[in-house]
Parts: structure tokens; sequence; C-alpha cells
């Protein structure tokens, strides 16, 4: 006669519960990590999956900007540009939503013009040039120089290099004079038409601009006192003998330049296509010193002195 075992129903109940206990431990950890995520709650400020995903990529105070902030569309474009500044995060976006409304907005263009300050009026909303900088100190529409500044440390250039009454700071014209024996090397004349004015030199020129055609045309041709590149005794204008605003691009000493002016510390200051970035009309002609390793570096980038500035040295 077989008798069936009797199971203890104990134990396996026990079992039972433990792994249910487990279950819902997990499942609930699961459900708290993925509510207190990055990307539950990117998701719940209104990006979708895949902005998410490229958010995810930035650092971790974008990516806590985003997620404690209402949505915003060029947050993403905005943040892919390479030239981007954080702390000109509400510039950027003021000046998109004062400027392109519905239409298509080019990024790469809001974030250089608004880093350099071009997203104001010329003249205002300026500061002072930091003037620790050196060499490399930043004078445009936007940072002016010390009132009525001079640089204490000139030469007079020789009519061999330059037209007569040209002065200029004496590192200038060592670097300027080496430029132009290398450019002489091969057949090709340089010479100096404009290089250091005083804050009344400069005032003089602007005035008469303003006197004879307007402010608006003052501002657009030459710089107000103080807010001169010439003042700074670091740059230069530069011809070949003949050759004048007009048709100085077109001469060989213009192209050598192009390629060369570089090594020797200058750059040019007012590239064509790059108005609306630097305040002032394509000028072939004007050059700045800025010593060789830092020339070097603006003249690779591409990029214009300003917005040079503006990204790695405007610290």
């Amino acid at each position: 006669m077989y008798y069936k075992r009797k199971v203890k129903k104990g134990p396996i109940i026990a079992i039972i519960v433990i792994i249910l206990v487990i279950i819902v431990t997990v499942c609930g950890i699961n459900l708290y990590k993925y509510y207190t995520s990055d990307e539950y709650r990117l998701g719940e400020a209104g990006y979708s999956e895949k902005e998410i995903k490229e958010i995810l990529k930035f650092d971790e105070k974008y990516i806590t900007y985003a997620m404690e902030h209402k949505y915003e569309d060029d947050f993403i474009p905005l943040m892919k540009q390479k030239y981007f500044l954080w702390k000109n995060y509400d510039a950027y976006i003021k000046y998109i939503d004062d400027v392109y409304g519905d239409q298509k907005v080019d990024y790469e263009k809001v974030v250089s013009l608004v880093n350099v300050g071009a997203n104001n009026e010329p003249y205002t909303h300026t500061k002072k040039a930091d003037m620790s900088k050196g060499n490399a100190i930043l004078v445009n529409k936007y940072t002016s120089l010390p009132e009525k500044y001079a640089p204490d440390d000139f030469v007079e250039m020789s009519n061999w290099y330059a037209y007569p009454n040209n002065r200029i700071r004496k590192e200038v014209y060592d670097a300027f004079r080496e430029m132009f024996n290398a450019a002489k090397e091969e057949n090709l004349t340089l010479i100096v038409n404009s290089s250091y004015r005083s804050y009344e030199e400069q005032k003089e020129i602007y005035d008469d601009y303003d006197n004879n055609r307007g402010r608006e045309y003052a501002d657009k041709y030459a710089a107000r006192p103080d807010f001169s590149e010439h003042q700074t005794g670091l740059s230069i204008d530069v011809f070949a003998p003949g050759s004048n605003m007009s048709n100085f691009e077109s001469t060989d000493e213009f192209k050598w330049l192009s390629e060369n002016s570089y090594k020797y510390g200058f750059i040019l200051r007012y590239p064509k296509g790059k108005e609306d970035i630097t305040g002032y009309n394509y000028e072939a002609w004007h050059y700045r010193y800025v010593g060789k390793d830092l020339a070097e570096k603006v003249f690779e980038s591409g990029l214009t002195y300003d917005e040079y500035y503006a990204y790695y040295l405007d610290k």
C-alpha cells in the first residue's frame, strides 16, 4: 500500500515571496532610476528621443540646463557650433528671436556676431580694452583704448620703408623690416602708407568724414578716436609703389602678403566677406601686428581677429 508524501508548502511559499519581493524591488529601483534619469527628465522637458541622444553628448552643465528649462528648438543647433560660448547663450537666443523670427536661422553667423558684440549697434555696449594683453590687445567698435592712449616706444620709419612722417612702435618696425626684406628677395616692394595715428589725428580724420559725409558714412569707413587700431601703434597700411586702396588687391605684393604676412607677426585685419563681424569694409592693405606665434594661430584658424580673440583670448 502506497502513501502520498505530504509536501510542506511553507518553505515554497516563502521562496516565492522572496522572489516576488526581489522582482518588485528590482523593478522599483529600475523605475526610480528611470524617472530620475536624464533621459526621462529631458523627455519631460519636451525633447524627442533623437534630440535627447544629441543632448547627452554635451557637458553636464548643458544637460542640466536643458532639463531645468522649457524646450528650446535652438538649443541643440547652438551647442553644436564650434565657437559656441556658454556665457553668450542668452544673447544668442535673444538675437535669434529679434532678427530671425520664423525664418531659417544661420547659427554659425549668430554665434560669430554675438561673440564679437556685433549683435549691437557700433559704439554701443562698449568696454575698455584689456591692455594686459600687450600686442594681442583687441580694439574695435565695441572695445576702446584708454582715453587718449599713446604708446611710448615710437620710432620714425625710414623713407626706404614708408612714406614720410610715419611713426610706429619699435617691435612692429623691426618685424616690418624683416617682412620687407623677405618680399624684396622675390622682387616685391612693400611700403607703409600709414602707421601710428594719435588721438588728435584720428579725431581729425573721423570728424572730416562726419562733417562732410555724415555720421553713418564716417562710422563705416573710419574709426572714432580711442577706437582705432592705428592709435595702438600696432597697425600699418601697406601698399606697393604706385598702388592705392582701389587696386592693391590685384598686386603681386598683396598676394604675397596674403600667404606670408603671418610668418612675420602680421594678420590681415579686415578680410573680405567679414564686414558684419569686423564692422569695416574689406581693407586689403590694413595689417595688424600681433607677434609671430599668435599670427600663425589666427591665420590657421581662418577667423577674423575679433572672432579669434572672443573665443580664445577673452578669458
